[in-house]
């Protein structure tokens, strides 16, 4: 996928995260960094796993736990098929071979097991420039046997979808043609929130309003999660370099009043928010000292005061490789997270793993 865009390549100078359209909470002490050497282990990780991480597909990225805990979905490459595992069966089906389609980037359930897609009706000249600025939300049947329906709304990366409820939340970009995402450009990023509504096998998006805005010289949002009861969403704010990597906030929006809050994570350290707990006490992080040498799994407290914040995998172990993008089930216990090669593209997916017995 050495044709997709990187978000390092979008965010280019480092900037603190200012106040957004609202108020942001003032930051807590830090907890402890999480030590994160690359060792060098021989031998294949995916060989070596511990008893409680199994492989469940040799390629795909992106996974979700569906509703009920009983399948994962996925996406097979960025901008190709989506599929799904049955935990009991151990099969995968394609889910959307049976429709034409421009690729997909992420897979979602609805609570009634209904399908949350992102993709593109209009591809732009480049892959960077069409999951820029082309990307789109569609609605997909939980029989995955019909087309997959636009919901008339394009985003910037990641949609979080309610565990209790048809709602949804993406971030858009906005500014004028060509702009780049630099402190001191015209360009905003704005968080929204929605309800999908389904009648008569068809869905479109009602209730749309946006909660919270940051110019570009603050950060740019990603929506990833909802809290518990959908009272705010959690998501990364991500933050440029000069040196051309990229830095995170770990943030919330409250939905109510558009209030941001950023929790506390290790200092000169990497720390990207992904899945929440279905009690909403704490959340999956992907972690390291520097993306570029490869990412771990951390949980972190989303509390006020020096919260809990641990490391749960050791894949740098074995050298530069990542488990990234995990996502929790709806038992509180298990997730479900890919593997790849620390040399690929931000999002890039070698294999789907299932983790038990999260502490």
């Amino acid at each position: 996928m050495k044709t997709m865009v990187t978000l390092g390549a979008l965010l280019l100078t480092a900037v603190p995260l200012a106040a957004s359209a609202q108020s942001e909470r003032p930051m807590p002490g830090e907890p402890a960094p999480a030590d994160f050497k690359v060792g060098g282990k021989t031998g294949d990780p995916l060989a070596n796993l511990p008893s409680n991480v199994r492989l469940i597909s040799s390629f795909g990225e992106r996974a979700v736990i569906s509703p009920d805990g009983k399948k994962i979905a996925f996406i097979g490459k960025a901008m190709g098929d989506a599929f799904e595992y049955d935990l009991a069966t151990g099969k995968t089906r394609n889910l959307t071979a049976h429709m034409p389609h421009n690729g997909w980037t992420r897979v979602h359930y609805l609570p009634d097991g209904s399908y949350i897609l992102v993709g593109t009706r209009s591809p732009a000249a480049t892959p960077g420039e069409t999951r820029r600025d082309r990307m789109e939300l569609f609605w997909m049947d939980a029989q995955a046997d019909g087309v997959a329906i636009p919901l008339e709304q394009n985003l910037f990366e990641g949609v979080a979808v309610s565990r209790i409820s048809n709602k949804i939340a993406w971030a858009v970009n906005t500014s004028r043609k060509g702009a780049a995402m630099t402190p001191g450009s015209d360009g905003s990023s704005t968080m929204y929130v929605g309800d999908v509504v389904v009648e008569n096998g068809l869905a479109k998006l009602v209730n749309r309003r946006a909660i919270t805005t940051a110019n570009w010289n603050q950060c740019v949002f990603e929506a990833q999660d909802f809290l518990a009861g959908d009272k705010g969403v959690v998501g990364p704010c991500y933050r440029g370099r000069t040196d051309g990597k990229y830095d995170t906030d770990v943030t919330s929006i409250n939905i109510a009043d558009g209030a941001v809050t950023k929790y506390a994570v290790p200092a000169n350290q990497y720390a990207e928010v992904e899945g929440i707990f279905p009690d909403g006490k704490r959340t999956m992080v992907e972690c390291s000292n520097d993306t570029h040498e490869g990412l771990e799994l951390c949980v972190l407290e989303l509390k006020a005061n020096k919260p809990r914040y641990h490391r749960i995998s050791h894949v740098l172990d074995y050298g530069n490789y990542r488990f990234s993008n995990p996502t929790v089930g709806p038992d509180g216990d298990t997730i479900a997270f890919q593997f790849a090669h620390a040399k690929d593209d931000y999002g890039a997916g070698r294999g789907i793993l299932l983790m038990k017995g999260i502490k």
